[in-house]
């Protein structure tokens, strides 16, 4: 496969290393303080693309501090109470935009349920996380335990989109976490409804709203919580909480999110909205089989793929991706499933085992040396970088130590400096393979993260020799223009794996 940096001056140096391939975990990667982790709960209404999304979060989860995975509902995804309601009772300002599902009601607001998940699904998918951390944790020492992934998982506000009207397992669980000693904001992301967080926010005010503790109570929630999206519901305006809880930040889904793992369309053989060529070969048969999907552990075979022969739970035909080798959302909608809005979009084809969709928030708090002050946003090769080490770390859930590949570990002393146009700057670093890996690395300027012309300027070019480079500011920057230089390394593996330094230079 072809792999190209786009708009970089690059220089390929080598570097062999002599590291043992038996070597204790915490030797293979930096055991960390999962306490200085960035803390993050996911809340999810697990249709495909969170299913697969928790199956990521699970499979990268040495690299934040997990705080949670609540269930819980939304516009596309609600259990219904049994019959006893209807969706119009229960949310009169609801957002499900379905019609008339095949004439199985009249409207949306006569829904007892709509598209309902299978509800076993979070406690098989636990399964296969105990399954496979006894080599993952081998491989890597920063994952969470199986017991305590089991205790942070709950099924919150699931009956209704929007229904807040009940405390839940799910709810209190977030009151908890908000309202714990740990100091770190808390990204609570919905990948859902915002239902259940709305319910735990409401809990907190009935608790403590007009007694004495309620100052400081306001206080450490503003502080702590950050919210990622308003979910797939209209509760946060109908319930008011940003009158009860003023100043409630955003989160969004990561400080400086640098990749995704594709849209709905980005594997499609004819849609418009099919994502760039180089990518392609990581969205399809072979590599979609041969790199993680069978033979890798139970958490990968999770994974969703188009037509892969697999009936997804409560979904309609027309939306059972594992069966079906297309997306047709203007034929869903003249069958009443909705999306209305989306009538006019095209159908898109595509070959089995394609990648479909991937809902994973947890992907920006990946640590690869990319930084969080730096634009690293729709750069492709970031994204291939990522698919590569999808690959490996699926290997780690089959394979000891001393048979699968480690990233590398970068290391640079400085990595901000300021300096005058014209002016030469000099860098430094150095790397390790924990497998005795070759090395190679690459200097090079990612010109769409510098803030010179815009992220605009061709050419710029590092002088590099071995693990040393100079980088000139150009003589017509301005001051406050930011430029950036990568150090990229990348071993020489079978599933290879890469990390990077990012240095930032900032014209006075």
């Amino acid at each position: 496969m072809k792999r190209i940096l786009y708009g970089a001056a690059a220089l390929l140096v080598a570097a062999c290393t002599a590291s043992p391939k038996n070597l204790a975990p915490e030797e293979l990667a930096v055991k960390v303080d999962k306490n200085r982790q960035e803390r993050v709960l996911i809340t999810t209404d697990l249709e495909c693309d969170d299913m697969n999304g928790i199956v990521l979060s699970l499979m990268y989860a040495d690299q934040y501090d997990l705080a949670g995975i609540v269930w819980t509902a939304g516009m596309f995804h609600f259990q219904g109470d049994g019959g006893k309601h209807t969706l119009g009772q229960i949310t009169p300002n609801f957002r499900c935009n379905a019609q008339h599902c095949e004439h199985r009601v009249k409207t949306a607001a006569d829904l007892t349920e709509y598209r309902p998940v299978d509800p076993t699904w979070l406690s098989r998918i636990l399964d296969c996380y105990e399954a496979d951390y006894r080599l993952m944790s081998k491989n890597n020492p920063n994952y969470p335990t199986p017991e305590y992934i089991r205790s942070i998982t709950k099924v919150g506000n699931i009956e209704f989109e929007g229904d807040y009207r009940y405390e839940t397992e799910g709810s209190n669980f977030i009151v908890e976490k908000i309202l714990d000693d740990d100091p770190r904001p808390l990204t609570i992301q919905h990948w859902g409804g915002i239902n259940t967080t709305v319910r735990a926010l409401y809990t907190i005010y009935e608790r403590y709203h007009g007694t004495p503790e309620w100052d400081a109570i306001l206080v450490k929630v503003v502080n702590k919580v950050r919210i990622g999206g308003s979910g797939e519901d209209n509760c946060r305006a109908d319930s008011k909480i940003d009158e009860m809880f003023p100043g409630l930040q955003a989160g969004g889904y990561g400080p400086g999110g640098f990749f995704n793992y594709g849209s709905f369309f980005s594997a499609s053989k004819d849609s418009p909205m099919r994502a760039a060529e180089e990518l392609q070969p990581y969205m399809h048969a072979p590599w979609n089989l041969e790199a993680y999907k069978y033979n890798h552990g139970k958490l990968p075979e999770q994974i969703w793929l188009m037509a892969e022969g697999r009936a997804i739970y409560g979904e309609p035909i027309i939306y059972n991706y594992g069966l079906i080798d297309y997306m047709d959302w203007a034929l869903s909608s003249e069958q009443g499933w909705g999306p209305v809005n989306l009538g006019s979009r095209p159908r898109a084809e595509y070959e089995p085992y394609s990648w479909g969709f991937c809902q994973f928030g947890c992907a920006s708090f990946i640590d690869i040396g990319l930084r969080k002050d730096v634009n690293n946003r729709g750069n492709n090769h970031y994204t291939i970088v990522m698919w590569e080490e999808l690959a490996a770390r699926a290997d780690w859930a089959i394979c000891e130590p001393k048979d699968c590949n480690h990233a590398p570990i970068v290391t640079a002393e400085v990595l901000d400096f300021t300096a005058a146009p014209g002016e030469t700057v000099q860098l430094s670093g150095s790397a390790t393979d924990p497998d005795g890996n070759k090395l190679s690395a690459q200097w090079y300027v990612p010109v769409a993260s510098c803030t010179y012309k815009e992220g605009k300027a061709e050419g710029l070019s590092v002088e590099a020799k071995g693990w040393n480079a100079s980088f000139t500011v150009p003589a017509d920057a301005k001051s406050g223009d930011k430029l950036v230089v990568n150090l990229e390394v990348r071993d020489e593996a079978e599933r290879p794996m890469t990390r990077f330094a990012q240095y930032v230079i900032v014209v006075s």
